[in-house]
Parts: structure tokens; sequence; C-alpha cells
């Protein structure tokens, strides 16, 4: 693999749940390819690459993950230079953090929930007013596998934050089953709308 794979592998094992390369542009200036894919995935798949909507969203697999904690503990390779010899000094000073704290891999490398809730509210506004009131039911699906208690606490945390809103859907006949259920109990109040930023 290229540095450049390397790169986008660690930066996905960082981020630690699936994101959009809109989303990967801004925070570390990459994007996962399908030249990226291909390379990363010659021998086995450590990028697993979903589609939504009109964009793919990419995270590592359990093998990506391991081929990362691997190059932690392995450190620098022989003959590395810039900037693949800075990247691997870095990633090996975490490495040994880790070891020596006996933290194990996932529990270093977590997701921020409030961060990934962000990043879906913004894809799905990319091309919509600021300010735009969006559905939980399409805010949902993106989150995966994050248990439904968690995903609640942490909208009720959020709503508390300045520049969050959620409300209820003041025409409850347009309902539909899917959007009564991804409804979040709110002071005994059931919101289906998400709106984040200024009004």
């Amino acid at each position: 693999m290229t540095v450049r794979d390397q790169v986008s592998l660690f930066t996905l094992m960082m981020v630690a749940r699936p994101v959009t390369n809109r989303e990967l542009r801004d925070l570390a200036g990459l994007e996962i390819t399908a030249a990226v894919r291909g390379r990363a995935n010659q021998d086995i798949e450590l990028i697993s690459t979903t589609k939504r909507g009109a964009v793919n969203t990419h995270r590592l697999t359990a093998e990506g993950r391991s081929w990362c904690e691997s190059a932690l503990a392995a450190g620098r390779p022989d003959g590395a230079k810039f900037p693949a010899g800075a990247l691997y000094a870095a990633m090996e000073t975490v490495g040994q953090f880790l070891a020596r704290s006996d933290i194990k891999f996932g529990e270093f490398f977590r997701p921020d929930l409030e961060g990934w809730i962000r990043a879906v509210y913004a894809e799905l506004t990319v091309r919509r007013p600021p300010g735009s009131w969006v559905k939980l039911s399409t805010v949902r699906p993106w989150l995966e596998n994050v248990p439904r208690d968690v995903v609640d606490a942490e909208l009720d945390r959020m709503i508390e934050q300045p520049d969050v809103r959620l409300m209820a859907e003041l025409n409850r006949k347009t309902l539909t089953d899917e959007e009564h259920d991804a409804a979040v109990d709110i002071g005994g109040q059931a919101r289906h709308l998400l709106r984040i930023g200024a009004e």
C-alpha cells in the first residue's frame, strides 16, 4: 500500500465510525477513492464502503482495525522516510501508550457520538438552507449499530446546547410508522425533527 493508503486507514481508525469523503476532506484533507479501496482491499478487505443515498460512507472492517493495531505495535518500518516516517513515529507513540496503559484498541479509538450526529445532519442538509429541519427517521439509519437508548440519551443531552433543537411534528396525521418509531421522547413529548445551527 502507498503512504496515502496507510494514512487513510489510520484516519478511519481515529474516526472509528462510518464517514463520508466530504467529512474526510474537512477532517484530514483526504478522500477514500476507488484506487485507495482497491489497494487496501487487494488481499483482504480492510475498508468497507456503504452507499447512503447519493454518497458513500467508509469505515474500517475488523481486519482493517487489526491491520492498524499491528502497525501501531510494529512501529516505523525500516527505511520509511518523510512523510511516512513521521506518521509512523507518531503512531508508534500511541501504540506504546496503549500497551503501557493496558487500554484496548477499541476503548481508545471510539466514535464521538455527538460529532457523528452533527456530521450526519450536515450531510443530510448539504443542499438545503442552513437550519433546515431533518426527520430523525432519516438520521437514525446513518448511526448503524449504535443502540437506540444510547442515541436517545445523546439527543437528550444535545438539546441543552443552544444550536440544537428537537421538535414534534405538528401534523401527526402525516407521520409514517417509521417516523413515529424514530421519535425520541424528551420531557414526555415525542420529538420527530432535528435542527442544528442558527435559526
